[in-house]
């Protein structure tokens, strides 16, 4: 089913914009009208070769939306809904214009014949090939609900480990730029006063001290330029 962008008003004044299915523009605006919109533009979904809009086909799903998105699937189906009615269903209740349009432009292709793992084969950055392949499975075992339930299980859980991993990195990021900060701090401004007394004796100095000489001079010189280089 042909899918359409739109731009309107509610019934409060409020802008607001989405995607609506219909068999034409002529009964898009109808529909539109029947939820109370004030329409002020309308225009028509172009899609690639697998039927998806080209901005629609480059989203990509955060962990946790994927797995919101999966979990509200497998109680959908769970619950005896059909497919096409759980796609409508979980489409409207998400906040995400974005998430919105995908699951609407998943299900055009569902009402078109299409498996919902073919479906989403048009959305590659979306849903990964295994999650394709493992609802495909599902699928052709008439299981589609209870696989999807441990999809939905699975991506929480990598979710989960990601999170684990990012807080475990924190400290030792801290304790690096810690150190980097202490060093910097040391070498522009500590050693080049200790050079001095070494320089006022008279004495040779060891080449270990000539060295750290030579860091400092070259942080203090080029210190910006090392910062920016770190930074990106």
């Amino acid at each position: 089913m042909p899918a359409f962008e739109y731009r309107a008003q509610d019934a409060n004044g409020r802008n607001c914009r989405g995607l609506q299915e219909a068999d034409s523009a002529r009964h898009a605006r109808q529909l539109l009208r029947e939820r109370g919109l004030r329409l002020s533009h309308l225009g028509a979904v172009r899609k690639n070769r697998q039927g998806a809009s080209h901005a629609q086909s480059g989203i990509r799903l955060g962990a946790s939306e994927l797995a919101l998105l999966t979990r509200q699937l497998s109680t959908l189906i769970h619950a005896g809904l059909p497919l096409d009615e759980a796609l409508l269903a979980v489409s409207a209740q998400s906040e995400k214009r974005r998430l919105s349009q995908l699951l609407a432009a998943v299900r055009s292709r569902v009402l078109e014949g299409h498996t919902l793992a073919a479906a989403l084969s048009a959305f590659p950055k979306a849903f990964t090939e295994l999650f394709r392949a493992t609802v495909a499975a599902g699928e052709r075992s008439g299981h589609l609900g209870h696989v999807l339930e441990q999809l939905a299980d699975y991506s929480e859980a990598r979710q989960a480990s990601h999170q684990k991993i990012q807080l475990a990195l924190v400290y030792p990021l801290i304790l690096l730029v810690a150190s980097l900060s202490i060093v910097g701090f040391l070498l522009g401004y500590v050693v080049p006063d200790v050079v001095k007394i070494y320089i006022n004796s008279g004495q040779p100095l060891p080449v270990l001290t000539r060295a750290m000489i030579a860091i400092s001079d070259g942080l203090r010189s080029h210190g910006g330029l090392l910062l920016m280089g770190l930074l990106a």
